[in-house]
């Protein structure tokens, strides 16, 4: 195996520092070209079903749902049906965004009319079995996945779907013999050891799955198989460490598997980790990249160690100076040693690639708001909640900003909005606890608190606790505050910056942290650090 460096820089900018993000692909030039091809021949001829076709497959690829199910309508209507396979290949691709949208009785209906004008679809028959094994309708699943086999017996999906079958109903030894004979058919196939992977995680078996996720790797340059152990490692960090630490011992390519366990390790708040890893890959020589540089940054700034993160990301900028996200990380780290005209410099560079960006609006603010103008935080504040209405800690940044200009009805309201937002399950990005608390509402923000933890389920992230502890901490259940940053420190959540330093934020600890208590117990975990 040799893993090209683009390809694995393109599979880790999978897993960004917070949420996965999608691209925004009408930058690209040709892609806006075929844009306005397609709408050219549409309004040439508004009854041209290729250019609605074409269009609609095109916006499949780039995840725009919508937009390519309105295609595909248009197209199914103008279809002339003698164009069967064309016609069949566009129910089926209906029929998959009717899925994810989980519209199950109209994405069977495509498929069963996709398979009634092209009954040798392969494609078809298999997305039909796929849907109904999601639907639970295992009996006529299985059916399609014979028939698959009867097509091709060495068809390692179908014998992926049987094996899936199998779990389900119980039949272990069943599942474990399909799931033989699936490798078999096909040894080398990253993909197969993704769905493997998927298929193990489900039983539970992480050391297995993280193994599969790794092995996807050694076939080829498979994203998914780098965004499902990092997904794997927020439920078993242990298992995906494992699994990476051996393959470092066994590959060739150990630059790229050291890359891979220094950001499960970043993501998973081990950042002492996570800078080993980065250090061997700089002195061994194993690749040379502004990545490497900006993560080891992030790292450095998380350990309260800014010299060295502004040196790292000082010689990120110097090799690809085009990341804004480099400049308010710099000017992050310049804000919080009191280097304000040097922060404001790198604000305001990072502004000429996008002055609309959230984080910088809020990194400008807490700017202006150290250096005591107020005024000009409000600005940038509602500038944040204007392109982002949805980001809860803008209203919870400007509110606290109305305290210290002495406009506490401005604040009220902030927390009210926030409070007034509906929320399908509690979660934290809403920040609705921290909202209640400011209003002396502490046992209704405490049962928000635990609602959070409780619909995490059985995995509980250490982030979670963490927030859990700067929550009790701000309505003064001072135990279950330290109660709650045990469960972090123990879930090794080696973020020292929040845990000591972070003193701008309306989250934070800084109620306890003049206590003997705390001192003693973050002195007893110092060893994540």
């Amino acid at each position: 195996m040799r893993i090209v460096l683009k390809s694995l820089l393109l599979a880790l900018l999978l897993i960004p520092m917070q949420a996965f993000a999608q691209k925004n692909y009408l930058k690209d030039p040709m892609v806006r070209i075929a844009m306005s091809a397609y709408a050219a021949q549409i309004a040439e001829n508004p009854q041209d079903y290729t250019a609605y076709y074409n269009r609609a497959k095109d916006y499949f690829r780039y995840g725009e749902k919508e937009l390519a199910l309105a295609d595909f309508n248009k197209a199914i209507e103008l279809f002339p049906q003698k164009e069967t396979s064309d016609l069949s290949q566009a129910y089926t691709m209906r029929a998959l965004i009717y899925q994810q949208n989980g519209e199950f009785v109209e994405a069977l209906n495509d498929l069963n009319e996709a398979l009634t004008l092209d009954p040798q679809s392969f494609y078809s028959l298999m997305a039909r079995a796929d849907l109904l094994y999601e639907m639970g309708d295992y009996r006529h699943a299985e059916n399609d996945y014979q028939a698959l086999l009867r097509r091709d017996a060495r068809c390692q999906e179908a014998f992926l779907g049987l094996a899936r079958i199998a779990y389900k109903e119980q039949n272990m030894g069943s599942c474990n013999d399909y799931l033989r004979k699936a490798q078999s058919a096909n040894p080398s196939n990253a993909a197969f050891y993704v769905q493997r992977g998927k298929l193990y995680e489900e039983m539970d078996e992480h050391e297995k799955a993280a193994e599969d996720f790794v092995s996807a790797m050694f076939y080829g340059d498979n994203t998914q198989a780098v965004v499902a152990l990092n997904n794997l490692s927020k439920v078993d960090y242990a298992a995906a460490v494992k699994a990476l630490t051996s393959a470092i011992e066994s590959s060739e390519d150990k630059g790229f598997f050291y890359f891979m366990r220094a950001t499960i390790h970043k993501n998973n708040y081990h950042y002492s980790a996570s800078i080993k890893d980065w250090n061997e890959i700089v002195e061994k020589k194993y690749f040379y990249h502004n990545s490497i540089f900006a993560n080891r940054a992030y790292c450095y700034m998380r350990l309260g160690q800014f010299d060295y993160a502004i040196d790292d990301i000082s010689k990120a900028i110097v090799m690809k100076g085009d990341q804004m996200s480099y400049y308010i990380l710099r000017g992050r780290l310049y804000r919080v040693q009191g280097m304000f005209d040097k922060a404001a410099e790198q604000f305001s560079i990072a502004s000429t690639f996008d002055p609309s960006n959230v984080e910088l609006l809020q990194e400008r603010a807490l700017l202006a708001a150290e250096q005591k103008d107020y005024e000009t935080a409000a600005t940038y504040y509602g500038d944040a909640v204007m392109y982002n209405a949805e980001n809860a800690r803008s209203y919870l940044l400007r509110a606290d900003n109305c305290l210290l200009m002495g406009n506490e009805e401005g604040a009220v309201r902030d927390y009210e909005m926030m409070i007034s937002i509906p929320e399908e399950k509690p979660s934290m990005t809403s920040l609705r606890g921290f909202a209640l608390a400011r209003l002396g509402r502490a046992v209704e923000a405490e049962a928000w608190m635990e609602a959070v933890i409780e619909a995490e389920g059985a995995i509980v992230d250490a982030e979670t606790y963490y927030h859990a502890a700067c929550l009790y901490a701000q309505t003064g259940n001072k135990a279950q505050a330290y109660n709650y940053l045990e469960k972090a420190f123990k879930n090794n959540y080696g973020d020292y910056y929040n845990v000591f330093f972070e003193y701008d934020s309306p989250v934070s600890l800084a109620p306890l942290r003049n206590e003997p208590d705390f001192t003693d117990l973050v002195k007893s975990y110092a060893e994540i650090f």
